[in-house]
Formats: C-alpha cells, structure tokens, sequence
C-alpha cells in the first residue's frame, strides 16, 4: 500500500511540475543586493523597484532630518523615537533588499504570462 501511494505522489508530482525558464539577466545577487542597501534605497534600485526605492530614501531622509530637529531643540525622547524609527528602515531596506534578489527568479503570474506570449 506504501509503494502504491509513494507512486501515486510521484506521478501527480511530475505531471504537475512546471518547466519555467530563467532569464539569466534577471537573476539578482542576493549579497550584492544587501551590500548595495548599506546607502539607503539602493538595494531596492539593484533589484529594480524603483518606487520601493524612493520610498525608503525619503523615509529614511524624513526620519534623519526629524531626529536632528529633535537633537537640536533638545527633546531627547522624540530624538531617540526618530533614531529607533531610523535604525528600524536600515535594517528593513537591508533585509527587503536581500529577500527581493532572492526571489528575482520566482516564477510569477506576469512572468509566466510574458514567457507563453513568446511561445506562440
């Protein structure tokens, strides 16, 4: 009865899988990806995300700027609020960086749907 099942699942799994192909200039580097973020944004820029990108510069600028104001006027609470907040967008622009580089190659409906249009 195992063997039966283990054949069952292998044929439903072969004859389910997909042949994608990847586009080699598509592929990003995740470690490139993550070193790039170090300057705000630009991991984002790597991958292609350029609104993502801009996003996470004025933020990053918007938090930088509040934190100085605060730093200034001496209200040290909201100073070190703005620096959690900065520090949390770094670590954020890093780590979304890297994760978009490594799902650069993920097949997705609208690639899937650009790569049958070429077919035809």
């Amino acid at each position: 009865m195992i063997k039966f099942l283990l054949l069952c699942y292998c044929v439903i799994s072969f004859s389910m899988a997909q042949a994608t192909h990847i586009d080699s200039t598509k592929i990003k580097i995740p470690s490139v990806a993550w070193k790039l973020s170090l300057i705000p944004g630009m991991g984002q820029f790597y991958n292609e995300k350029y609104i993502k990108s801009a996003s996470f510069m004025m933020a990053g600028t918007y938090a930088f700027m509040k934190r100085n104001e605060f730093s200034e006027t001496g209200q040290i609470g909201k100073r070190n609020t703005y620096s959690w907040w900065l520090f949390g967008l770094y670590v954020w622009g890093m780590l979304d960086a890297y994760v978009d580089a490594q799902l650069s190659t993920f097949p997705t409906e609208k690639n899937n749907n650009f790569e049958n249009e070429g077919d035809e």
